[in-house]
């Protein structure tokens, strides 16, 4: 019966790299059952047996995703409110670059699809769990604003981070500037609701990636005006 179960595991993350392999090269949209299943060195009833459908797939691809991005955040020993913050903010980023192609084609279809609003839904729930945990230490420090409700707080760093991740699967960022983006904007959005050291060390934090923010803002200025000159 072990031997068994241990034979589905392996077959069901076969299925899931090789999820991942034909999602990376060719976009969601494109994978097939079939091509999944040859890929996998299964059968099609094996894949629906052990993952489901197209859709099912999709959720246990953002399941893998979620789970590993919890346990890098577990892995951290922060020794500070502010590094327990960034240290989410560092796993988000983290996760997605390592497997960039991968992640492009799946956050592009996560964030447009209404197939895909369960698995949105759940990325979220565990994205704004560990921001909570990270705000929760900043008022249990005192250094989180007696005025600032955590809740909507914890929403807004979710929601800066959702956007500079789309921005980057889109195109709109790089490698560098995917980083520089995430923390610039959950440090900002921070220092106006923290006080004492947890104020300072997200302005640290903030000063350091500031040149990179900078930097692609007027990478984009002289696009726009390049082409308005072209243009007039």
């Amino acid at each position: 019966m072990r031997l068994q179960a241990e034979q589905m595991a392996e077959r069901r993350e076969r299925i899931l790299a090789a999820a991942r392999e034909i999602i990376g090269e060719r976009g969601y949209e494109a994978l097939t059952m079939r091509d999944l299943a040859g890929a996998a060195r299964v059968t099609v009833p094996t894949v629906y047996n052990l993952v489901g459908g197209k859709e099912e797939v999709l959720i246990a691809a953002v399941q893998e995703q979620t789970e590993r991005f919890v346990a890098g955040i577990e892995k951290v020993e922060a020794a500070t409110p502010a590094e327990r913050v960034l240290s989410v903010v560092d796993a988000c980023t983290r996760e997605l670059l390592r497997l960039p192609r991968y992640y492009r084609s799946l956050l592009q279809v996560l964030f447009t699809s209404e197939a895909a609003a369960p698995a949105r839904a759940a990325v979220g729930r565990a994205l704004a769990a560990q921001l909570a945990r990270g705000v929760r230490d900043l008022r249990d420090a005192g250094e989180l604003a007696a005025w600032a409700d955590p809740e909507p707080l914890v929403d807004q760093l979710g929601a800066h981070l959702a956007f500079a991740s789309m921005q980057w699967a889109t195109g709109g960022l790089g490698r560098e500037g995917l980083r520089a983006a995430s923390v610039y904007g959950v440090c900002l959005a921070l220092m106006a609701v923290t006080e004492g050291r947890s104020q300072r060390e997200f302005e640290r934090a903030a000063r350091k990636v500031q040149p990179r923010v900078r930097g692609r803002a007027n990478g984009r200025a002289a696009v726009r005006d390049a082409a308005s000159a072209g243009g007039s």
